[in-house]
């Protein structure tokens, strides 16, 4: 990560996903912030922005304790779902 920013993170790549970079768009990513109001902060600028843009795309969010767990919207509501409740337990 960067200073003052997510202290780790990982992509999980998902073949329903269209993307050319691994990254958000990828398929899920999970942040890992110093705090649980840091992860928070950050899920609530992240979708400010799509709110503001719609260009860019939408995102699920789930935050649990500290982790950021970041969906791209191409996926369909059920398979984020499944991110979800497997990110809760």
């Amino acid at each position: 990560g960067r200073p003052n920013g997510y202290t780790d993170a990982a992509v999980i790549y998902d073949e329903n996903a269209n993307c050319t970079d691994l990254g958000a768009g990828c398929g899920v990513t999970i942040e890992m912030w110093p705090s649980r109001a840091d992860a928070q902060q950050r899920s609530d600028y992240i979708q400010g922005i799509l709110k503001e843009t719609p260009a860019f795309g939408t995102e699920y969010h789930s935050v649990n304790d500290n982790v950021l767990l970041r969906i791209t919207g191409e996926l369909k509501p059920s398979v984020a779902e499944g991110y979800q409740a497997a990110f809760g337990s």
